[in-house]
């Protein structure tokens, strides 16, 4: 029974080899694009997931209110954990983590940045990262030690041992190496490569007692009697009884879900990275169900000439159960066959698909759960695109079938094919429209005023050999003639390093507590940054001496603070009190999607961290970076020129949008070559099953014209319909993703009409071909036998 099952299945397969080919090609498609979309799935669920005791892993998280609005973040002061573990029974193990610049590390002649963290010893006891020589618990209870990842101890040392070996960072510590860990897996969110005991910065007076100072992330691991709802019951006012920040509330969040999770509204995580998974876990079963109607139409349709098959078959006496099996068997033939030219796509794709989702996701084919899982795969998407057929085909009555009546019986299967084109083409208008709005959005956003000038202009951390010879660096820099300004600044012009809710000023109400970003420079930030200054001046302390406890504004901070005329405001801050002395038209800094944010530049009594360097407009960047290269040589030695563009740093905010606007492209044209090819297919065997009507309407006058007029009409009716389904669902969707931006585009109802002419253009070049081909048929070659 069973290689009759599989005989006839392949007969009826090799019989009809272009309706086979779309079979495969569209499922294959289909295919391909879910196995690679459920791959980058499973990376981005397992991020985090994989440590030992993951279960009980969480990170703190912080609420307060301000001005009615409820803001979340992560970070925490020094004192935060060290006081957790103390005052909980149910905390196991705490650890502290700092995210600062990359750090310079030296072993004599070579040295470069990486990524460096100061952390307490818990880290290795919270987080299950493999040690290859040494104990990394035990080496960060020391201050003189660090820990290093194997490719960094190879960077540094060679193939020679790195253990007991002397490493130094910023070219100020130095630290024995007392522990080297594997690298860092794809799957995890800490980018680091350095770990450093958190004991040093404390012994070095780096680290202060004041709870205001949110400086460091906390991480911890709770018991295994510890229930987390009634913990964060008792959690929550922690920070409050330990200082006088009443209006803080603390609770932790699970680190296995925090990366997928990590948006927050009102204190609650609503979503995060989950909302991308989702659309493109939705988008891909989409494309792999538009798959599965071809095959379902295709064979629906042919059931007036499988018909008589079913009947002699049923005459002859094979149950329905048996017919069924024979239907499914070729159904699941075809899906192998399919399975195996998708294997063949992501083979030649995954690279570049690595690139795109921008992960290194691990090659599936050498994991053995893949195969198991291809196996479940393949019969079930052979059994769910089959069944309908099956079930359709395997109930025709014999009498019916030999009185002719399957061809004139409009009810069998005609109707659901039409809304299951309507369907598929109703998918490829959402997708082409919400491509156009992602690409709108990016598009707009990029075009908005930063008020910053990024072009030409370029950023160095500062180390302390530079430190110690600011003033002789920025001279001799300026005095290139390439470069034409030079501001040290507290961050890059890319990024928010501090804001606080705690400045005053004169007149401000005590209650009012507007949170304000920090920035700090020493001299000619506004002509640097390409700011416009609209009142006062900028901050100069090479002009004026004063200008250390100075300020400038930008307009969104001069509307919060209330200030009609802000230049010789004094802003208190801490314990400093500083001078208003210029307002600059709103700049951003962090991410081009939000709102203007207030924000502060104050003189250089806050470090200096960053060097920002101003090339002329057309000057050349490869002689100019080596003119300046050789400056830093000069002042910075043994250090490598590590600098970065403005423009680029700024680019990379686009990157999620764009590789959002890329996968839904890249989807968006699998729909529409499926679907091409179904209803390819689908005219072609109408028109097949027609020929006889044709040539009879071209001897009695018909014009090839009206022919193809008449073939095509049914179609595009029904991607009429599609369009006018799929408009509002756009709408819907894309005005709720927009919505989720401070600064949007709206949808323009134009794109509209441009996506459905494009949809109906589609849909007509592929019906129009098979119609006139039928339509250019000799009709005496057609009826000479009747």
């Amino acid at each position: 029974m069973w290689k009759n099952y599989l005989t006839i299945p392949w007969r009826n397969i090799s019989r009809k080899k272009s309706y086979t080919f779309i079979h495969v090609a569209g499922l294959g498609i289909g295919m391909a694009a879910s196995i690679l979309i459920l791959i980058w799935v499973q990376f981005e669920i397992s991020v985090d997931r994989f440590h030992e005791n993951s279960d009980r892993l969480y990170a703190v998280w912080r609420n307060a209110e301000m001005q009615g609005e409820v803001f979340t973040w992560d970070y925490t002061p020094a004192p935060y954990a060290p006081a957790m573990k103390e005052q909980f029974p149910e905390v196991e193990e705490v650890a502290r983590i700092t995210e600062w610049d990359r750090q310079l590390l030296t072993v004599g002649e070579n040295n470069f940045y990486e990524e460096a963290t100061f952390t307490d010893p818990g880290f290795f006891k919270l987080f299950s990262f493999e040690a290859l020589e040494g104990d990394p618990v035990a080496a960060l209870k020391d201050p003189g030690t660090i820990v290093l990842t194997s490719s960094v101890a190879r960077k540094l040392f060679g193939e020679k041992s790195a253990m007991g070996k002397r490493v130094t960072v910023a070219k100020q510590l130095d630290f024995e190496v007392k522990a080297i860990i594997k690298d860092l897996p794809e799957n995890t969110d800490f980018p680091f490569t350095v770990f450093l005991p958190f004991k040093k910065i404390e012994s070095l007076g780096w680290v202060d007692d004041y709870w205001g100072n949110n400086s460091y992330r906390t991480f911890a691991l709770l018991n295994e009697q510890a229930d987390l709802p009634a913990f964060n019951k008792k959690f929550a006012d922690f920070t409050a009884r330990n200082s006088e920040l009443e209006a803080i509330s603390d609770f932790l969040f699970p680190m296995r879900d925090l990366h997928l999770h990590a948006k927050f509204e009102n204190g609650k995580s609503v979503g995060g990275k989950i909302e991308m998974i989702r659309m493109f876990g939705i988008i891909s079963i989409l494309v792999l169900l538009i798959a599965a109607i071809n095959f379902v139409n295709l064979s629906t349709a042919q059931s007036d000439q499988r018909s008589k098959e079913v009947g002699i078959r049923k005459i002859s006496g094979a149950g329905r159960g048996m017919l069924i099996g024979q239907f499914l068997a070729e159904s699941i033939l075809i899906t192998l066959a399919a399975y195996l030219l998708a294997i063949g796509m992501v083979s030649l794709s995954f690279s570049w698909f690595k690139n795109l989702v921008g992960q290194e996701l691990a090659n599936p084919f050498n994991q053995p759960y893949f195969w198991v899982i291809s196996v479940i795969y393949v019969f079930m998407t052979g059994v769910l695109a089959g069944a309908y057929p099956a079930f359709l085909l395997s109930a025709f009555k014999p009498v019916a079938i030999f009185k002719s009546q399957m061809g004139t019986k409009k009810g069998l299967g005609l109707k659901p094919r039409e809304v299951l084109v309507v369907f598929q083409f109703s998918v490829v208008v959402t997708l082409i429209s919400c491509v156009w709005i992602v690409q709108d959005q990016i598009r707009y956003v990029q075009n908005r005023d930063m008020g910053i000038n990024k072009d030409q202009l370029i950023f160095h951390p500062v180390t302390e050999s530079m430190r110690k010879n600011k003033g002789a660096l920025r001279s001799e820099l300026l005095a290139l003639p390439e470069v034409t300004a030079v501001s040290y600044t507290f961050s890059p012009l890319t990024n928010i390093y501090s804001d606080t809710d705690g400045m005053e000023w004169q007149g401000k109400d005590p209650e009012f507590k507007p949170n304000i970003s920090r920035m700090g420079a020493d001299a000619n930030l506004v002509k640097t940054a390409g700011m416009t200054l609209t009142a006062g001046r900028d901050i100069d302390i090479y002009t004026y001496a004063s200008d250390s406890l100075s300020a400038i504004v930008n307009e969104k901070a001069v509307e919060v603070m209330g200030l009609d005329d802000p230049i010789g405001q004094v802003v208190k801050d801490d314990a400093f009190e500083f001078t208003i002395v210029g307002v600059v038209k709103d700049f951003i800094m962090e991410s081009p999607f939000n709102a203007a944010h207030p924000i502060m530049v104050m003189g250089p009594k806050r470090q200096l961290n960053f060097i920002h360097i101003r090339f002329a407009e057309h000057a050349d960047y490869r002689n100019s970076l080596a003119r300046v290269e050789t400056v830093f040589d000069k002042f910075n030695p043994d250090a490598p020129f590590e600098y970065k563009f403005v423009s680029e740093e700024h680019a990379r905010k686009f990157r999620s949008q764009e590789r959002s606007s890329k996968l839904t492209a890249l989807f968006t044209g699998l729909a529409v070559i499926i679907s091409g090819m179904g209803l390819f297919g689908l005219a072609n065997f109408i028109a097949e099953r027609r020929k006889k009507e044709i040539s009879v309407r071209k001897v009695l006058g018909a014009s090839i014209t009206s022919v193809v007029g008449m073939l095509s009409s049914e179609f595009t009716r029904l991607v009429l319909i599609s369009v006018i389904i799929g408009i509002p669902v756009t709408w819907y969707f894309m005005s709720n993703w927009l919505e989720t931006f401070a600064y949007r585009t709206s949808i323009d109802w134009t794109l509209f009409l441009w996506t459905g002419g494009l949809t109906l253009l589609i849909a007509l070049l592929t019906v129009s071909s098979q119609a006139i081909k039928a339509a250019l048929i000799n009709p005496a070659e057609t009826l000479k036998n009747e």
